[in-house]
């Protein structure tokens, strides 16, 4: 079992760091939206998928100051959902809005980062970026609310399937 976790763990991480890629619109990602699903299918273990995740982003694009926002902004977002997840269930167009709220904050928990070296700086960095941050958090809700739910159906079939081979073993 924990092989078959460890082997879940990366495959679910290298997931996530091809959809960071594949497509090629700024702000426009599907990694919201899979954190959002991981968390919803595998509770505390999505931190160890985004852990590994935000690990290889660092080791493909190099170590910069917008990495350490990494280490705490896709964090937070697994515990938004492990928190609410009892409350909004399978709902996904609430998942949805949630998505959207944290693509709109998003820039203003990245600036946190930049607080220690220049307050100012680290304002000036959310104003100029509130254009993308709702730029960001309509997609996020858009996605969640076309495709966040079949993701989810698949997902979670796939993970049913593949617990039943190896307990049949």
């Amino acid at each position: 079992m924990a092989v078959q976790k460890i082997v879940r763990m990366a495959l679910l991480s290298a997931i996530l760091t091809i959809m960071k890629m594949a497509i090629p619109i700024p702000h426009v990602e599907l990694v919201s939206l899979l954190i959002i699903i991981y968390t919803l299918l595998f509770e505390k273990e999505a931190l160890m998928i985004v852990t590994v995740f935000t690990i290889t982003e660092g080791f493909i694009w190099g170590i910069g100051l917008w990495w350490f926002g990494y280490l705490y902004v896709w964090p937070i977002l697994c515990l938004t959902v492990l928190l609410l997840k009892r409350l909004i269930k399978e709902e996904f167009l609430v998942w949805a809005v949630v998505s959207g709220l944290f693509g709109l904050i998003f820039g203003a928990l990245f600036a946190v980062a930049y607080l220690p070296l220049d307050p100012a700086y680290a304002l000036f960095y959310w104003i100029a970026g509130l254009t993308w941050d709702v730029w960001h958090a309509v997609w996020n809700f858009i996605l969640m609310a076309a495709i966040g739910k079949p993701v989810y159906r698949v997902l979670k079939s796939i993970n049913a399937k593949v617990f039943a081979y190896s307990n049949d073993k």
